[in-house]
């Protein structure tokens, strides 16, 4: 039976990729989403088209469906525990807002990344 959630939330794997010197290091969480009410949301593009503007686009709409993690742990080895302070210092790193960002498109438009 189907039932309707409109707070449906799902898990997905993140690969960020930090440059090497060796090619790539690939490091790998879950990112737990939440599903767009409408998806037109993941269409959103900045106003004035300017690169710090689509950081931005982005940063927001992560902020709006990014609610959660596991795998993700401190320096020290405990795990990070998720809050929205966290979440916006994750999201200022590249590397991370672009894996973030994949994944979730990845899961919510059924794109798969090539090997």
């Amino acid at each position: 039976m189907f039932v309707f959630d409109p707070n449906y939330t799902f898990e997905w794997p993140v690969k960020v990729k930090y440059p090497s010197a060796g090619g790539e290091d690939i490091r790998e969480f879950t990112g737990v989403f939440r599903l767009p009410e409408d998806e037109l949301d993941l269409y959103k593009r900045p106003e004035d088209g300017t690169f710090p503007s689509l950081i931005n686009t982005v940063r927001d709409r992560l902020t709006d469906y990014w609610v959660g993690w596991s795998g993700i742990e401190t320096a020290s080895g405990g795990e990070l525990p998720f809050s929205n302070e966290t979440r916006a210092r994750l999201l200022r790193q590249s590397p991370i807002r672009e894996a973030v960002d994949r994944a979730f498109s990845e899961a919510l438009l059924g794109l798969r990344e090539k090997n």
